[in-house]
């Protein structure tokens, strides 16, 4: 008995060393992790820089991650979800810097673009936490297995990003470019509506690092406008070619980047050479609408041509593309006679 109850003694001194170990490596490895972390919030979320990084791994991870970093849905102490960038490939921005290229995108009142609720960033990592959206990004809708949108929901999405890429181009101050403008980086409500997110990230990890990051995946993006590889400037052309192949997927029901291109070519070179056959307009549009449709399509298609013009010059402005595709159908118009006025309300930044 007494060697018996010796031995359970011992093991539980054992046990209680190692809890003790693991504790004090993990908590050491934490404080290591998060040395120099500075947090800013706009909304009350209730949540640390431990709480993020601790929930940050491969079962909250939301598909493969972009080329400025991966996704993660996180639930709140409160259970409300929200959704976490862990941004890569940062420049040399300074803290007070940052801070104010983030304030800058957090006060954008725009319905159509995501909610900045707040950011956690170090010298090596920067957080953006934004809303969570149900629906998931209209670029998995459109490679789904069940993508079934009927062309008053799809024109109704083509309509809220006409209008956030016009306001970002005009009416918000100062004047942003989105410079990522693709479906995956359009987010759905549970109604489906569509919110911009990915926007003026040069503005966060710089102008260097940014082309550089931006670089290694357009070489085969056809959501980038020809001139991307020459041109030293940034332009709202580029956003306009950009959501003309946005517009172009929603028209022909396939994605733009595809696994397999169709006959080798991105979804604009398909359309055009289509277009130039007999009742070439008619066979790209997406054959699951209804026929009864078949004249917005084809005005949608010709807004969705003229916006990826290969010459710069020859492009619509989102203002102009924006009065198109609300011209388009009485039906879908939104509410309000200035589409530049169709502001949320929010928490003051």
């Amino acid at each position: 008995m007494a060697c018996a109850l010796i031995s359970i003694a011992v093991g539980i001194g054992i046990l209680l060393v190692a809890a003790e170990f693991f504790v004090f490596h993990r908590s050491s490895k934490w404080k290591s992790q998060m040395g120099g972390w500075s947090s800013v919030f706009f909304y009350p979320l209730r949540i640390t820089e431990h709480d993020l990084v601790m929930a940050m791994d491969e079962k909250s991870a939301v598909g493969s991650g972009g080329a400025f970093g991966r996704v993660y849905t996180i639930s709140l102490p409160s259970g409300e979800l929200v959704a976490v960038k862990k941004l890569v490939n940062i420049g040399s921005q300074t803290s007070k810097a940052l801070k104010a290229e983030v304030r800058t995108l957090a006060k954008i009142r725009h319905k159509s673009r995501i909610k900045v609720l707040g950011f956690c960033h170090s010298d090596e990592s920067v957080f953006l936490i934004y809303e969570y959206l149900q629906k998931g990004s209209l670029g998995d809708m459109i490679g789904g297995t069940d993508w079934q949108l009927q062309w008053s929901v799809r024109l109704r999405i083509a309509i809220g990003v006409a209008q956030g890429l016009a306001y970002l181009h005009k009416d918000y101050v100062p004047h942003l470019l989105h410079r990522n403008v693709k479906s995956k980086n359009i987010l759905l409500d549970t109604d489906f509506e569509p919110k911009l997110t990915d926007f003026a990230l040069d503005r966060l990890v710089g102008e260097a690092a940014f082309r550089s990051t931006i670089a290694s995946e357009s070489a085969d993006s056809c959501y980038s406008a020809p001139e991307l590889g020459y041109s030293k400037k940034a332009t709202e052309q580029m956003d306009v070619y950009s959501f003309g192949v946005v517009l172009l997927e929603l028209i022909t029901g396939r994605q733009a980047e595809q696994a397999e291109p169709v006959d080798s070519l991105d979804i604009v070179k398909w359309v055009r050479r289509k277009i130039n056959i007999t009742n070439g307009a008619i066979q790209v549009l997406d054959s699951k609408i209804s026929n009864s449709y078949q004249q917005e399509m084809l005005g949608a298609l010709d807004i969705a041509i003229r916006c990826t013009s290969v010459i710069p010059e020859k492009r619509p402005s989102m203002v102009e593309v924006v009065r198109g595709v609300l011209s388009l159908s009485p039906k879908t118009q939104l509410p309000g006679s200035d589409f530049s006025m169709q502001e949320e309300n929010s928490v003051p930044v």
